[in-house]
This record gives C-alpha cells, structure tokens and sequence, in this order.
C-alpha cells in the first residue's frame, strides 16, 4: 500500500512515524525548504527561536512518554499573566483577584453583571459569554481580546469557540481555579526548542520526505488519489497513492479537490525581540487584553530552558493578529507603555509571517465543516491531521496523538 503524507510539520511528520514500519512505500510531501511547520524553530543570536509560543500539556501519561523518548524535556512550573487596562493579572483569569484589583468602580459592574445576568442562548461566543459571566467581565476581557484574535465582532464568532476554550461554567468556578484550563505545568525541550520535535521526527523519517513538493491538483482516479506537484523551478511529477493523509489547510485541500469551503485563516507577524537585558519578565508568556494594544501575547524564551544561552540578553517572541496595524515600532511602542521595556534596550529585531495562524470560528464555519465532512466522508481514505487540516486549535501533543490513531486506524485496516 502506498501512502501519500501532505506536508512535514508535526502532523505530517507524527504520522509517517508511526508508519513507517509498516508501510516502506511512503512518502511525505512538504511545499517549503524546510520541516515543522508551525511548530519549528530557529537559532537567533544563540537563541532557540520558536515560530509562535507553544505549550506541551497532556494528562496522558503514555503519550507523554511517547514523546519525552523522543526530546529530552524539562518539566516547567507555569508563569503567565494578563495585561488589562493598566494592571497585571493572573492568568488564567482568577475572578476574585480582578474584582480587587478593579475595586470598587469596575468590581462592582463584574459582579453585579455576573449576579443579575440572564439568558442570551449561544447563538454567538459573545451571547454565550454574556449568559456565563454577564456585562462586565465580556466588556472588560472576552469581547476585547476574541475581536482582536479574530478580527470579527465578538457575536459574529461561533458559540463553539467558546465552548472549547472557555473551560468553566461561571465565577465560582474561576475562583476555584479547578478547570484543566488552570494546568501548573508543562515540558519543554532541554535544546531546539520545540521545534526539536519536529527535528527528531524527521531524522526518523527523512528517507521518505521531499521537500520543495507543493501540491497543485489531486484526483480520485479508480482506487487511486493522483496528486501532481510542482517545485520552485516549476517542474511538475505525478504520484498515485493508495490512501492520503493530509495537513495542508482544509480549505486549500478542498479547493484542489473540487469543493469550494468558505472557512478562513487568521495571518499573524510574528516579531522577535533582542533585548539587551538578562531578564524582561519572569513569565513564559503573557497576554494583551486590551483593543486598542495590537498584540495578544508575548514569550521570553529564556524563561523555559536557561541552559548555555546569552547572559545579559534575551529574546522577546510578540504574536500580532492585527496586521493592518502592524508595526515593529508599534510593538517595542506598546511593550513600553506596559513599563517592561525601553526603547533603546531593543538590540535587533525579526519578523515572521504566518498565512494561516489561526482557524477563524465564524458563525458559518461550522456548516462549512458539516459540508467538508459530508464531502469527505465518501473518501474514507483520506484522513486530515493537524491544525490546518482539521480546522481546529491544536496543542503538540493533541497532534502528535491524532496522528498516531490515524496511523493505527490505516495499520489495522491493512492487516
């Protein structure tokens, strides 16, 4: 059986790992130059630069193994907080700290709001938000930073985004703090950073990976999928496979399959930070909430793993939605506002950009994804992975797991 694998970041990468015992007629197919998509990183300035903060958090002891045999890991006691409207807060958001924090003016509407909150339904994450916790915390907190994650009004996305991210049923439980939302720890790799990940697995399996291979038309001709590619010069080849697994962006895939879906990504820049201090902060990461700042949330990398990196220096990594306001300067400009940083501490600066950071959970997009499985459902063969594939926010982990059912899935049925 030959297998075609769309794409080398982690989902790609996860999945011919697991395969690659069984199936020797593998290939796996990445547009780019290099692995790891989302989750790679890069040295910069002897740093371990992650593209984009990244979290490893799993309660699954096995797949936890799994993965530490893989990249050594040091476990991490987690530090983040929330920058909002001018005070530092914890994060996850722990209710009582921000009704004394916003004492009496501000406490007094989250709590009255919370108290004397009624019924919205969920046909949108704001109506959802607002029967949860009322008026006050959606002014202050939810509307705010989901409008600027996704750059539509907050009851113009979908209900279900909230749902699976907002882990708790109302203040009582936010005080309790006993949501798997409030994990304490998580690994991170000792060197590499978590694109070390990504590395290990393509080491497994790099016989099989072609890089610079960019899907252009794929068809079901018989019982085969014949997918055509191209690379940088233009030059095209055709590959007939038995099965596809596929982690390009859902609606990318489609669209070459013939289906049109109307689903959307967010882009994000993402800028790199030198400072010339040892230290900024003593988080991992931290978040904006505020509209009018354009960032959402920034990780200092020295923060995870100290271990041989530049004393007196280190690396600020700042992820921006909101690119139609983007500037480097309007970053350092905001990280002062907050009095962490001063201008000329900024030794050297890197953006990256990213297409396809985040899936956009609209109001239509979860009949977009009824249409999309409906669709794929009569093409039992191929099997979607990953973020961008699976239009879904994704950690490592939940990733690095879904591959490997999938791979026992086609194992299992080619016994």
């Amino acid at each position: 059986m030959k297998i075609g694998i769309l794409g080398a970041g982690i989902a790609g990468l996860a999945s011919a790992y697991f395969l690659r015992d069984s199936f020797p007629d593998l290939q796996v197919h990445e547009a780019s130059l290099q692995v790891g998509g989302l989750a790679r990183s890069f040295r910069w300035h002897g740093f371990d630069c992650d593209i984009a903060p990244h979290r490893l958090y799993t309660q699954d002891q096995e797949l936890l193994a799994e993965l530490l045999a893989l990249v050594p890991m040091a476990r991490v006691r987690r530090r983040s907080q929330i920058y909002l409207q001018g005070k530092w807060i914890r994060d996850p958001v722990n209710a009582a700290e921000m009704v004394f924090k916003f004492f009496p003016a501000r406490s007094a509407r989250i709590v009255w709001s919370y108290l004397l909150r009624r019924e919205h339904g969920d046909a949108s994450f704001e109506s959802l938000v607002l029967t949860r916790f009322g008026e006050g915390l959606n002014e202050m907190f939810f509307k705010p930073y989901s409008e600027k994650l996704f750059g539509i009004p907050s009851n113009e996305i979908s209900a279900e985004w909230g749902r699976r991210k907002i882990r708790v049923a109302g203040l009582r439980d936010m005080v309790r703090r006993q949501s798997k939302l409030y994990f304490k720890d998580f690994h991170y790799p000792r060197r590499g950073g978590y694109g070390a990940i990504s590395q290990r697995l393509y080491e497994e399996v790099k016989d099989c990976v072609r890089l610079d291979s960019r899907l252009v038309g794929v068809a079901r001709e018989g019982d085969k999928y014949v997918c055509r590619f191209v690379d940088a010069t233009g030059a095209s080849r055709t590959e007939e496979f038995d099965a596809l697994i596929t982690s390009l962006p859902l609606d990318t895939f489609a669209r070459l399959f013939g289906l049109d879906l109307n689903l959307r990504f967010r882009p994000a820049r993402i800028t790199y930070l030198l400072v010339n201090r040892d230290r900024v902060t003593n988080n991992h990461w931290f978040y904006f909430a505020d509209r009018d700042f354009i960032l959402n949330r920034v990780a200092e990398f020295k923060n995870f793993v100290n271990d041989g990196l530049p004393a007196g220096r280190t690396v600020l990594c700042c992820e921006v939605t909101e690119i139609e306001n983007f500037s480097v300067e309007r970053v350092v400009a905001e990280l002062t506002r907050t009095g962490i940083l001063k201008p000329d501490e900024v030794l050297d600066t890197k953006v990256v950009e990213l297409s396809h950071a985040y899936p956009v959970y609209d109001l239509g997009y979860e009949s977009e994804m009824r249409r999309a499985r409906d669709f794929f459902g009569a093409h039992p063969r191929i099997h979607h992975v990953g973020r961008h594939a699976q239009f879904a926010h994704k950690d490592i982990d939940e990733i690095f797991d879904e591959a490997k059912r999938v791979a026992r899935r086609i194992t299992e049925e080619n016994i």
